[in-house]
């Protein structure tokens, strides 16, 4: 799910913490999504959690802190293109990936601006590229299309999502890029 209030052109805020995220934040995860997602787009806390450890070894999600809280976090995992991502179903996983899905930003709104998103997103990135990675996926939902696309990602014209994402879900794409240029185009 990629929804986000996030403003594009501000720098991250330097009191503001990225590390991994873990399954000890669930809790601080599920209010995180309660706050900016309708009901129908939460996950539940066991879905959250396979998707958080249901990784290969080396590979992590991410978590924007102010000291204990959460305030972003940012589930990506390697994904095989020929699989439709579903919404709200347990991870396994998955061997012999071709693309990167960003599965779930997430920002608080009392941490909107600070370019949060930006940098998740872009970490995520280059992990996929360090694994070997060529394209990043996701599923635009909540008239976030527009976002996405002044990030790089266009829409795919073939694709289709699960229904359970809702009727304005769009399925987007990227090149991953090369190592020692810009991942993520702000302009």
């Amino acid at each position: 799910m990629m929804m986000s209030t996030e403003n594009c052109s501000q720098a991250r805020a330097p009191s503001i913490g990225m590390r991994a995220l873990h399954v000890d934040d669930l809790p601080q995860m599920l209010a995180l999504q309660a706050s900016v997602y309708p009901p129908a787009l939460l996950e539940s806390a066991q879905v959250l959690a396979s998707k958080i450890g249901a990784v290969p070894a080396g590979w992590t999600s991410l978590a924007a802190t102010d000291g204990d809280t959460l305030c972003a976090y940012a589930l990506g995992y390697p994904w095989r293109s020929e699989l439709q991502p579903c919404w709200n179903r347990p991870l396994a996983l998955q061997h012999d990936c071709d693309v990167l899905y960003l599965h779930d930003v997430a920002v608080s709104p009392a941490y909107a601006g600070r370019g949060l998103a930006n940098e998740l997103v872009s970490q995520l990135m280059r992990q996929g590229q360090q694994l070997g990675l060529s394209r990043a996926i996701l599923i635009a939902v909540e008239g976030a299309q527009g976002y996405w696309s002044r990030l790089g990602f266009v829409a795919i014209p073939t694709g289709s999502t699960d229904p359970a994402f809702g009727g304005d879900a769009v399925l987007m794409q990227r090149e991953l890029a090369p190592p020692g240029s810009m991942l993520l185009d702000t302009a």
